[in-house]
């Protein structure tokens, strides 16, 4: 096998690739041996076996995990080889171990590693053999490993049920402890993730209750939060408990893993440290169940069939309303309980995007000690858990558009909150977004498809109305004729508008930006839309319909969709939502329309960050139905599922002067550019002490051509946090500021327009 010197944390990526490798040189001599299993005496076969010269592991401190120079994987028969250049020095005293994270490793001679790459001062241990291969050819390098996953019941709170948790351990080495990663999951549970146990972190997986072989009836994540079931509280309790655990747990995991750890966290267990929750939402009316007060088709009866939980069904129809039934599930209602850092991560066209933003957002505001000012977010261009793809929907993003430092942000995340290490992950802006633009090809070189880092989101912008006018177009001139005006559309329930794209999860609606263009096209889908933009536009943030309309019927719903029409005629769509309009005036009441008379709606679409190029168009649509994403209203009135008949509504959208419906947009001015980046310092920072722990900072204006904004850091200290961390507290066109933040240091950087950062 050729010589492949790479460090340890990097010998994951090239296991698939040994068997390819170029056969040995004309001085090579084999290693050779076999791996069997300690429970049976089998053949292991899939193991890694690594090898490291001694003076290469001798250059590492004592508890640090040595090198692995060269790596083999055990075939069908459990047997490995190694050829090596035995002309290389060092070669007489060879280090030979298995380095695998589903067996406890061991080097040669039947030693237990300390973990699953050996430190350095395991290779000292009594028992440890090194092999000579300058000597010649080593044979009969045997190993007999044991696996380190083992199944735990752990009892809940009601004395009856036991969850079914795979619990994976760096080592066997007996006085060993670790702080706990645990994943909660109604699906069946992976293997653990690799990174995490070579990282020396122990790792469980569990089922929740009534799922795979845990005990129990599945009630839907009912049972994961602070009812009177508690069971991810139970869990973390008992595994900081364990002898292998040092007494702190952090939790991962996405999307019903995501679900569990919100709830997790509304529960607050003692020995809960931190947690990163992807693709997920703590709001389960507004963000899974009941958008806009319409029910979630196609997503909740898909996924509760194919969990064989539809009758929980029947307990969702029977609370089409805001009431005290989600209250009680709301991690929302209780932010001020919640006391662990999350790292929440998402995507523009997740069905869970809004609950990701709000979360973290509120959570930084109004969480408890330990949770406010220590949320984190990154949130790409991506569908649901898409974010190593480029190609989302109809449209493939910029290969920079993937999530590149996803593993290596996971490991900084738990090892500043779980070993205190300063990994300066506490230092990042809270928000790293991700501004789209045009897909490819255009989007190579168009403004937007940039990351952009924010000190909190929504970012700051000026909310623009976009009118919608007479003749179909889109403006941000009012209407200004006397009188009223409409367009009006007939909404059959029996012939619903279908859905195409969007914040899906099934690919019977199809998922992310999809062209619109033969949907709006039908006579049931009403459109508006500016010209061609002469300049490049960015939205980032809230966008709201405000609509004036009325129908004949008692109900009906309003969608509302807002799509990036390129030149080619293609219409993609940004984003959309519904609102039921009996919930116009909240979701805790119903109000039936009184047909004919013009309402106010507002149609809380979910947030964006997106650069309408120049040559672009901005369009509305707007329609009564979105089929099978949404439930198709009947547009009698009578209450929610318990209709007896359909009825054609005809709908009336209103854009005269007296009932001017539009569009507001939060307006970035100016629209980010990739092509501008700032260098210049900012400099001649002053502080002054202004008392009462008030400190007023001020600086010299910037003189970078592509400046747009300042980001003020200040070094600040917690409890909670094992080093001064370096953290955004404003953004200002100013060049002063007032503040009482109680910096220890002070820095000021010049935003650009492209979002990036020059030096303090």
């Amino acid at each position: 096998m050729r010589r492949i010197p790479v460090p340890a944390a990097a010998v994951a990526a090239i296991f698939a690739l040994s068997a390819f490798l170029p056969g040995p040189a004309l001085a090579s001599r084999p290693v050779t041996g076999r791996v069997t299993a300690e429970e049976t005496g089998a053949a292991r076969p899939g193991v890694t076996v690594g090898a490291t010269r001694l003076s290469v592991a001798e250059s590492v401190a004592p508890d640090t995990p040595i090198p692995v120079e060269w790596t083999a994987v055990t075939n069908a028969l459990g047997d490995f080889r190694l050829d090596l250049d035995e002309t290389q020095p060092g070669m007489d005293r060879l280090l030979v171990f298995t380095f695998h994270h589903l067996v406890f490793n061991e080097l040669y001679g039947g030693v237990d590693a300390s973990g699953i790459a050996p430190r350095r001062a395991d290779t000292a241990r009594p028992g440890v053999r090194l092999v000579n291969l300058a000597a010649g050819p080593a044979a009969g390098v045997d190993f007999r490993v044991a696996g380190n996953r083992r199944l735990e019941r752990v009892p809940m709170r009601d004395g009856i049920t036991t969850l079914a948790t795979d619990v994976s351990l760096p080592s066997r080495r007996p006085g060993l402890r670790w702080p706990v990663l645990l994943q909660r999951t109604p699906y069946a549970r992976p293997d653990p993730p690799r990174a995490f146990l070579v990282a020396d972190y122990a790792v469980a997986v569990q089922s929740t209750r009534g799922r795979e072989d845990s005990d129990g009836e599945d009630e839907v994540f009912d049972d994961d939060g602070w009812g009177a079931n508690q069971d991810g509280y139970d869990a973390v309790e008992w595994l900081a408990a364990q002898p292998f655990a040092d007494g702190q747990v952090g939790t991962f995991g996405a999307s019903a893993s995501g679900m569990t750890q919100l709830l997790l966290a509304g529960a607050a267990p003692p020995h809960l440290v931190c947690s990163i929750a992807e693709w997920a939402s703590a709001d389960r009316y507004h963000h899974m169940t009941y958008p806009g007060g319409v029910f979630l088709k196609s997503f909740l009866e898909t996924w509760l069939a194919n969990q064989g939980s539809a009758g929980k069904l029947l307990e969702f129809w029977a609370h089409p309303d805001e009431d005290a039934y989600w209250d009680e599930r709301n991690l929302m209602r209780r932010l001020d309980r919640v006391r662990t850092p999350i790292l929440h991560v998402g995507g523009w066209y997740d069905l869970f995007s809004q609950g990701t933003l709000d979360q973290f957002r509120r959570l930084n505001a109004e969480g408890g000690p330990g949770a406010r000012g220590n949320q984190k977010l990154v949130i790409g261009p991506w569908t649901h858990g898409k974010h190593q793809e480029q190609a989302h929907g109809a449209l493939t993003y910029p290969a920079h558009s993937v999530f590149s430092d996803y593993a290596a942000l996971r490991l900084r995340w738990f090892d500043f909150w779980l070993k205190r290490k300063d990994t300066g992950v506490m230092d990042d802006p809270p928000a790293r977004v991700y501004t789209m633009g045009p897909g490819l090809p255009e989007g190579a070189t168009a403004p937007g498809n940039a990351w952009r880092t924010r000190a909190d989101w929504p970012p700051a912008a000026t909310p623009t109305a976009f009118y919608l006018q007479p003749d179909g177009s889109l403006s941000r001139v009012a209407p200004v004729a006397p009188g009223t005006s409409e367009t009006v559309y007939l909404a059959d329930p029996a012939q619903p508008v279908p859905t195409r794209g969007g914040a899906n999860l099934y690919a019977e609606t199809l998922i992310g930006p999809q062209d619109q263009r033969a949907v709006d096209a039908r006579a049931d889908v009403v459109t508006w839309q500016t010209p061609p933009l002469t300049a490049p536009l960015e939205a980032s943030g809230p966008i709201t319909m405000v609509l004036y309309a009325s129908s004949d019927r008692l109900d009906t719903d309003w969608v509302v969709k807002l799509e990036d029409v390129y030149p080619d005629g293609r219409a993609m769509l940004v984003t959309d939502l519904v609102l039921d309009a009996r919930h116009r005036l909240g979701f805790r009441e119903e109000r039936l329309l009184t047909p004919g008379q013009v309402e106010r709606f507002e149609i809380r679409l979910w947030d964006s960050s997106i650069v309408f190029p120049a040559g672009h168009r901005i369009r509305v649509a707007i329609q009564s139905s979105s089929f099978p994403r949404f439930e198709v209203d009947p547009q009698t009135g009578e209450p929610f599922r318990q209709h007896t008949r359909i009825e054609i509504a005809t709908n009336r959208v209103q854009h005269g002067a007296a009932w001017p419906s539009h569009l507001l947009l939060s307006v970035v001015e100016p629209p980010g550019s990739a092509a501008c980046r700032p260098s210049a310092a900012v400099s001649g920072l002053t502080v002054e002490r202004l008392g009462g722990g008030a400190v007023r900072l001020s600086w010299n204006p910037a003189s970078d051509p592509c400046h747009l904004r300042y980001r003020v850091y200040a070094g600040l200290s917690r409890p909670e946090w094992p080093w001064i961390v370096r953290r955004p507290i404003a953004e200002t066109a100013d060049t002063s500021l007032v503040t009482t933040d109680d910096g220890l240091f002070w820095q000021v950087v010049s935003e650009g327009t492209d979002g990036a950062n020059g030096p303090h």
